[in-house]
């Protein structure tokens, strides 16, 4: 894959700067942790050696337009809308969603610029990275074809699992002029190799029907 990082700062897992848990002022309870905190400090970071990948196939059945797209094995699937779906990890901690149709015929930089400003206002948000590439299509549908990728690599805060980490892809076929779809893995800063990993076979393995 070909890429270039325009902008590109220092990640820090979560956990190698936090102070230890000090003890509350005098008369303030003592707040236990949640559950989802609790696991979060207790995965290791995700790594791809355990994962094997499956094509999973959705879309619009009275068009019978769709996508397949290769999604870890073990990650349940959620419907978001046509063409749009969220597949999760059996412990709740990683995702990956996919846009496999973007209605809006618009040009890659817009989409990127409009995603950009929408994130602006996320409580937390720092952009890490944005970069642009290329990638051969692996899929049979696209094959021999380029993808040309902008992926915007980002953390924010979130209220119940603290701070989260996103690697946003977004992706036109060939040089076309709109963007033709989306992919966005998330998890925690320390998971970020595995998760640029499961973007990257999202993105190759992308296949749109018939």
């Amino acid at each position: 894959m070909v890429g270039t990082v325009v902008a590109l700062f220092l990640i820090q897992p979560s956990n190698s700067t936090a102070a230890p848990d000090a003890a509350p002022p005098p008369g303030q309870p003592i707040s236990s942790p949640t559950p989802s905190q609790v696991l979060r400090r207790a995965e290791p970071p995700l790594t791809t050696a355990g994962l094997s990948y499956a094509a999973r196939p959705w879309g619009d059945p009275k068009t019978e337009l769709g996508v397949i797209v290769p999604i870890p094995s073990t990650w349940t699937m959620t419907r978001l809308s046509t063409f749009e779906s969220r597949f999760t990890s059996p412990n709740g901690l990683w995702t990956l969603r996919v846009n496999g149709v973007i209605n809006e015929p618009q040009p890659r930089a817009a989409v990127v610029t409009k995603k950009l400003g929408e994130l602006r206002t996320a409580p937390g948000f720092r952009l890490v990275s944005r970069v642009e590439g290329s990638v051969k299509a692996a899929g049979p549908v696209f094959a021999g074809l380029t993808f040309q990728q902008t992926t915007l690599t980002y953390t924010h805060t979130d209220p119940a699992r603290g701070t989260r980490l996103v690697v946003n892809r977004f992706v036109t076929v060939d040089d076309a002029t709109s963007t033709a779809f989306e992919v966005a893995a998330a998890g925690r800063p320390e998971d970020l190799a595995a998760l640029q990993a499961i973007t990257d076979k999202a993105t190759a393995g992308y296949a749109r029907v018939p």
